[in-house]
């Protein structure tokens, strides 16, 4: 609760500085959270007179969490998502509400005690009957409900960042801080998050209220799991609609004779004019250079080479860079990182890790051991 609930403050403070609307959706699931877990506080701490409220409202966070990060996923990776779609995501976290709500309103004082006794903290069917037995079975509904949402919620969630990331890597060259790496990253948490939300509705919140060691364990990992996303949240500032181009068109069909024309007139760009070395290159400046069509490109590049764009770019800058430390095996990695057109260290090792297999540091310590480029000679009296 108070982990969420710092959550929640600190993107209310970034929302005053800067509007950013996947943010205003995080807002959102964050706050449900903090009511969620408030609930469960309540339920915990045995504050009984307060449950008929906080547990209606805990039985609309419950089934409402996911859909609320897959709703943020959407406005991160999509340029102009379906409103009425998202309230459709939501409209089961509604009725969940609604019925819970309604059969407190309708149950007398013994109902409403025999209920919150037996079901709630013992999960015992047994000795409910009339309202007090619908309200058990409706907060079963309520558990099914969010163990349905999971799957769907994945799956989508996965394909709407692929998409996503597909889109930033076939435009910017510097793809570093435009990813999806750390959406991405969001959704493995909300995998682990999923299973531990799982079993912990299959085995009930009335095995937990036995010991607070046993509470302690799904409670520090879902405080863990959330710290993680709130982070990563506050952190992505780059989303959808920072990208200044439309959707690259995928079937677009281009004849073979243009394609390896255009194959063959990029390579030449590159290794002539090394336009790679620019650092903030977009795939719409090659095709002004080459006079063709960015889908054209596009294409060439991912059907011909078998690379998206950032990697065909990095593959050139590795190369460089490589050569680079070849030819002065003693020359500072940062510099080499810079001259070759990346933005960042990490961005660096990480692609030359990838395409070279090993890492800067070892390819440069490699040469040095071997002696393989003479070092230069010092004439006496040369001045230093």
């Amino acid at each position: 609760m108070l982990v969420c609930g710092i959550m929640t403050a600190l993107l209310a403070l970034h929302l005053r500085i800067k509007a950013n609307r996947p943010q205003l959706r995080l807002f959102f699931f964050m706050a449900s959270a903090t009511l969620l877990y408030t609930g469960h506080f309540i339920f915990f701490n045995g504050i009984k007179e307060a449950i008929p409220f906080s547990d209606t409202v805990y039985c609309f966070c419950n089934p409402a969490v996911y859909p609320l990060f897959y709703i943020y996923i959407e406005e991160l990776t999509i340029r102009r998502p379906n409103r009425l779609w998202q309230f459709y995501y939501l409209l089961p976290a509604i009725i969940c509400f609604l019925t819970v709500g309604f059969l407190y309103l309708l149950m007398d004082h013994a109902e409403m005690v025999a209920f919150i006794e037996y079901n709630l903290y013992h999960n015992d069917f047994s000795g409910l009957s009339g309202l007090a037995w619908w309200q058990g079975v409706a907060h079963t509904a309520v558990k099914v409900i969010h163990a349905l949402e999971i799957p769907p919620v994945l799956y989508f969630g996965w394909k709407r960042i692929s998409h996503y990331d597909h889109l930033v890597k076939n435009y910017y060259s510097d793809t570093e801080g435009k990813t999806a790496g750390s959406i991405r990253s969001l959704l493995i948490v909300l995998v682990l998050a999923s299973i531990a939300s799982f079993v912990c509705n299959a085995i009930g919140r009335t095995h937990f209220n036995e010991s607070i060691w046993l509470a302690a364990v799904p409670l520090t990992t879902f405080s863990i799991l959330l710290l993680i996303i709130g982070h990563v949240g506050l952190h992505q500032q780059f989303y959808i609609n920072d990208i200044d181009i439309d959707e690259i068109e995928d079937d677009a069909f281009i004849p073979d004779d243009i394609k390896d024309n255009l194959g063959d007139k990029l390579l030449k760009l590159m290794d002539q004019e090394k336009y790679y070395l620019n650092p903030n290159l977009k795939i719409d400046e090659l095709s002004k250079l080459l006079n063709s069509n960015r889908n054209y490109i596009y294409h060439t590049i991912n059907m011909k080479m078998g690379l998206t764009f950032s990697e065909f770019i990095n593959s050139k800058r590795i190369d460089y860079s490589a050569e680079m430390i070849e030819n002065n095996p003693e020359i500072h990695l940062s510099e080499v990182a810079t001259k070759s057109g990346f933005t960042s260290s990490s961005a660096f090792y990480r692609n030359f890790k990838h395409f070279k297999g090993c890492t800067p540091r070892e390819f440069q310590q490699e040469l040095l051991k071997n002696n393989t480029v003479p070092r230069p000679r010092i004439e006496l009296g040369t001045k230093l």
